[in-house]
């Protein structure tokens, strides 16, 4: 979660040159947006086109498919305006009239999941990142770039920031009100012909000999054992063996090809694919030893791990964005020196306008999942979270790749110090800065530089 936020804030500060601290409120706007989806009953003025707390009407049906068109439609908008929605950012020449039907045709399809996947939170998550995405650019077009062009300083705009965060905070107050608000979710999910329940948590048991070790995930409603298997050093030394060789080959095939995916992100994947693949083989059931010499047991729920994943992906489009597409390119020169990289003929404007976009999108959907991840939506929830990012960002050293690695760095210190030390959970923040003040006392550039 505070890679997510981070991921936006980094890009808004070293590319739009803005200490956002109004990017919290932006993952608080996300959260509150997805109740529109989950639960519009509770959304004041759309509550009077449902029939009840999940339940729209034909008329609620229709602002929601509305919603998601003008969203998506605004989000492209803020690309470049009317040029934009014809087509003008795209890296190939095509017919204006067909860039505009196409815009339209994603808009629709937007639309369309929003309205007919109610309540889902994840069409929640998808419909909160577009809306957010289409407003977050606003703060440039209309006070951060005013103010960037008056050429005020660092500190300045750091306090325009500010500003910013207390408006769009008690925006979202003045709408939503200022009760607790929570999402609906359904603790059971139907794949594949069978019920797999996303909220209560796994089991995930390691137990560790001298001959190997052995995993087990079992459930504890049904105290049924889901998966039971023993690994000696030798069979996991040829996984890892596997998993390497596939990996390589996956990389060696990236370098020869133009995949969308670039070649460490490809061998990556099918290494992690392959190492999974014969882990599920290569297992062979055994009991739980009598004396291990260490034995450790995780907790996970289906619910915790989707979030994981999604945040993984999330991660990966956007390493994929950055070395694979002209764009990437364009924001990894600006990042570093916006001046001649608008010397050489990059839209620096464009580009700056997409870092917002993107911004948008990852607080939309970041938020969402906060709310899912908390349970409740509070008006200040993102701001909490905010001083977490700020630390991530500026431990990794105020780039888009330190702010993943700084965000691990603060994450685990923050769940583990207070186990460690040990603390109460009310000092799991203040461990973020612990080792920021920690980090800066020995690289004050940060891990990165």
């Amino acid at each position: 979660m505070v890679a997510l936020g981070a991921i936006g804030l980094s890009m808004v500060y070293s590319i739009a040159e803005v200490p956002n601290f109004a990017h919290g409120d932006l993952l608080t706007l996300g959260a509150y947006m997805a109740l529109l989806i989950n639960k519009p009953g509770n959304v004041p003025l759309l509550d009077v086109l449902t029939t009840g707390g999940q339940s729209p009407t034909t008329g609620g049906l229709v602002v929601l498919f509305a919603l998601g068109i003008l969203s998506t439609l605004g989000t492209i908008y803020m690309l470049g305006g009317v040029d934009a929605l014809l087509g003008s950012f795209w890296p190939i020449d095509v017919p204006r009239p067909a860039a505009l039907v196409v815009h339209v045709g994603l808009g629709a399809v937007v639309g369309a999941i929003a309205a007919l996947g109610l309540p889902s939170i994840i069409a929640g998550m998808l419909f909160s990142g577009v809306v957010v995405a289409a407003l977050g650019p606003l703060q440039e077009r209309y006070v951060f770039g005013k103010f960037r062009a008056k050429d005020i300083s660092l500190a300045m705009m750091l306090v325009v920031s500010l500003a910013m965060s207390f408006v769009l905070r008690f925006t979202v107050q003045a709408i939503f009100g200022s009760t607790t608000r929570s999402y609906s979710l359904q603790p059971e999910l139907e794949l594949f012909g069978s019920s797999v329940n996303m909220v209560v948590v796994k089991f995930f048991d390691l137990y560790f000999t001298g001959g190997g070790f052995l995993m087990r995930i079992s459930d504890p409603v049904s105290e049924a054992v889901l998966f039971n298997g023993f690994y000696s050093w030798v069979s996991f030394l040829l996984m890892l063996v596997a998993a390497v060789a596939v990996g390589y080959a996956g990389y060696r095939f990236r370098r020869g090809t133009r995949a969308i995916l670039g070649p460490y992100l490809l061998g990556s994947i099918v290494g992690l694919i392959a190492f999974a693949a014969v882990g599920i083989v290569a297992g062979t059931p055994a009991s739980v030893p009598r004396s291990p010499i260490y034995g450790t047991r995780v907790k996970l729920s289906v619910l915790n791990a989707f979030i994981i994943v999604l945040a993984l992906a999330m991660m990966g489009l956007l390493h994929t964005l950055l070395r694979a597409t002209k764009l990437g390119k364009a924001m990894r020169a600006t990042s570093d020196n916006r001046d001649l990289a608008e010397i050489r003929g990059i839209d620096v404007g464009q580009v700056t306008m997409g870092v917002w976009v993107l911004a948008g999108l990852y607080a939309g959907i970041g938020g969402a999942t906060l709310g899912v991840l908390f349970g409740t939506l509070k008006i200040t929830m993102g701001f909490f979270i905010l001083l977490p990012m700020f630390a991530a960002v500026i431990v990794g050293g105020i780039t888009i790749y330190g702010a993943l690695v700084g965000s691990y760095i603060v994450g685990l210190a923050m769940e583990i110090g207070i186990f460690a030390l040990p603390l109460g959970a009310t000092y799991r923040t203040p461990m973020a800065f612990v080792v920021l003040i920690l980090v800066l006392l020995i690289k004050p550039e940060g891990i990165t530089g």
